[in-house]
């Protein structure tokens, strides 16, 4: 089954951040432009894994 495309760039993304992660053995965060001091994802070293660190917006 093919992934829809915006979810095949966030798993690269991802893979990217948990990649990062690993071979500093430290956390990594990423914030939205604009919205610095807010992460949104970030690598959890403990968990080994990239994890949601906002809560979803809901409209």
């Amino acid at each position: 089954m093919a992934l829809p495309q915006g979810q095949q760039r966030l798993d690269v993304f991802c893979g990217f951040l948990r990649e990062i992660g690993r071979r500093l053995g430290k956390p990594v965060m990423m914030d939205p432009e604009g919205d610095y001091g807010h992460p949104v994802l970030g690598f959890d070293i403990e968990a080994d894994r990239v994890v949601l660190m906002a809560d979803p917006l809901i409209m």
